[in-house]
C-alpha cells in the first residue's frame, strides 16, 4: 500500500465481489499503487505485498496469507464529504465485519489501526490519487505466519485464523468487508463524521493515556474519543479537555499501561 510504477503484469484473476469488482495479482509492490489505473468501486488485491506501508511509510509486511487490498471509492467534493476522514470509515467498517464474526474485543487506535488488546490485526492506508476519488488500502494477518514478522514491526500482530473458529476464506473476507464498507461509506457520504459518531464511541474501547506528537509538542492526556470532525479529544492532567486537529497529528501513541 510506495509511490513506485504500478506492475506491468496484468492481474491473474477478476470477477464480482458482492458490488465490487476485484483484480488479483499473485505479487505487488503496492495494491495502492495498483489501484490508483483503476475505477472507483474496484478492488486491486494481491497474494504477496512487496512494499507495502502504512502513514508516513511505515513498514508493512505483506506475506502470503494475508489479505492485502485496496478499494476505490468515489468522492463528491461538492457534498463537502472530507476524503481524510476515510480511514475512520474504513476502520468502523473493518470493527462492524469483526464483531459480525463474533470477535467483540476488537477496537481502534486512532487513526488507523484494528487492535486485538496491544495486538495489531490490521491497517488502513487513504490516498487520494485524484479529486474525485480515493483509495483505501486495508491490510488483515488472516493466515499468513505473523510469528516470523513479529520482530519486524513495532506492534505484536494478532492474525484472524487465531481468533475464529473455521476462519473465512481471504476472499470472504474481502467480500464481507466489501459488504460493511458499502454500509459505513454510504452513510458517511450523506453526512460525513456525525453520521458515524454513535459506532465511533464505542471503536476505542475506553479511554486510555496516549501521547500526541506534533512538530512543536508532545501532548501527554487521556484519550477520550473525537469530535465530529475526527479530531482526537484528550483530557490534560490539569482535568480540562483538549482537542487536537487531525492534520497536525504526527503520531498518537499509547502508554504502556
Amino acid at each position: 500500500m510506495n509511490s513506485t510504477a504500478p506492475s506491468p503484469t496484468p492481474p491473474e484473476e477478476e470477477g464480482p465481489c458482492g458490488d465490487w469488482t476485484y483484480h488479483e495479482w499473485a505479487e505487488a509492490s503496492s495494491t495502492n499503487d495498483l489501484a490508483r489505473s483503476l475505477p472507483p468501486r474496484h478492488i486491486a488485491v494481491c497474494r504477496v505485498q512487496k512494499s507495502g506501508r502504512g502513514r508516513f511509510n511505515r513498514k508493512w509486511v505483506g506475506e502470503e496469507g494475508g489479505l492485502w487490498s485496496s478499494f476505490t471509492v468515489p468522492l463528491d467534493t461538492a457534498a463537502g464529504v472530507h476524503w481524510g476522514h476515510l480511514p475512520l470509515v474504513a476502520g468502523l467498517a473493518l470493527l462492524n465485519m469483526l464483531r459480525s464474526m463474533g470477535i467483540a474485543n476488537a477496537r481502534l487506535r486512532w487513526p488507523n489501526d484494528v487492535l486485538i488488546g496491544k495486538s495489531k490485526l490490521a491497517g488502513i492506508l487513504v490516498e487520494r490519487p485524484s479529486a474525485h476519488m480515493a483509495v483505501i488500502g486495508i491490510g488483515i494477518n488472516i493466515f499468513n505466519d505473523v510469528a516470523s514478522i513479529a520482530g519486524e514491526i513495532k506492534d505484536p500482530p494478532a492474525r484472524l485464523a487465531d481468533l475464529v473458529q473455521d476462519c473465512p476464506s481471504l476472499h470472504d473476507v474481502m467480500a464481507s468487508l466489501g459488504r460493511h464498507l458499502d454500509q459505513v461509506f454510504s452513510t458517511f457520504a450523506h453526512g460525513g463524521i456525525p453520521t458515524l459518531q454513535e459506532g465511533l464511541a464505542q471503536a476505542w474501547a475506553g479511554e486510555r493515556s496516549v501521547s500526541i506528537l506534533t512538530d512543536d509538542e508532545t501532548i501527554r492526556g487521556i484519550f477520550t474519543g473525537i469530535d465530529d470532525q475526527g479530531n482526537p479529544v484528550v483530557s490534560l492532567p490539569t482535568g480540562s479537555l483538549r482537542t487536537v486537529p487531525a492534520h497536525l497529528i504526527n503520531r498518537l501513541v499509547e502508554e504502556q499501561a
